[in-house]
């Protein structure tokens, strides 16, 4: 059996359950003044990955494999070390890093729900931290979880991104739908099942 790894980096797309679901919840939660609220600077450049992307890194994994598998079976050369894809591990990414609240601002914005960069007010991660980590304790005696917590501010403000030139290279893999379309994609996803959801409550 030949195998690989593929490490994709910041899931999202449609019936996505954690970026896109959580953005697009605390926008329609959230007042005007709590959405122009930013945790951390905005200089954290990040991986946000389209779930067709990676399938499509995963269709190209398999053939990759099953081409090296066929070679062995009929006595073939075994591929070159800079050519393997058995046993190696390869990261999928969108190929387009990008900072983490201009991601989830974009998101907001298609919902026309806009804030300018004028209008934010930036929160230090240094403050966040430990409040979240009050808030956690605190509403953690009553068995209930802040939308504040260590992880989420962590998570806002982390840099996070990796390259994938060696999936591009061994695998032949280039991103097919952009950050920019991805986003799309899901969010018009996303507020379109919250459409369908209020007409049933509605009924």
């Amino acid at each position: 059996m030949v195998t690989c790894a593929v490490r994709p980096a910041g899931i999202y797309g449609e019936k996505d359950t954690t970026f896109t679901y959580k953005v697009l919840e605390h926008s329609s939660k959230a007042s005007p003044a709590v959405l122009r609220m930013q945790l951390g600077d905005n200089n954290n450049l990040f991986d946000f990955t389209y779930v067709g992307n990676i399938a499509y890194a995963h269709l190209l994994a398999a053939f990759r494999l099953l081409a090296t598998k066929t070679r062995i079976e009929s006595k073939q050369s075994e591929p070159l070390d800079h050519e393997r894809v058995d046993g190696e591990a390869f990261n999928i990414t969108n190929d387009a890093p990008v900072y983490f609240w201009d991601m989830t601002r974009a998101a907001w914005a298609l919902t026309g729900k806009v804030v300018e960069p004028h209008q934010v007010w930036e929160l230090p991660e240094a403050l966040l931290g430990p409040i979240g980590g009050i808030a956690e304790t605190v509403m953690g005696i009553c068995g209930k979880t802040p939308r504040l917590t260590r992880r989420t501010v962590r998570y806002s403000c982390m840099t996070r991104y990796y390259s994938c030139d060696k999936a591009k290279s061994r695998l032949g893999y280039t991103p097919i739908v952009s950050v920019e379309e991805g986003l799309a994609r899901a969010v018009g996803y996303g507020v379109e099942r919250e459409r369908q959801e209020g007409q049933k409550k509605g009924q």
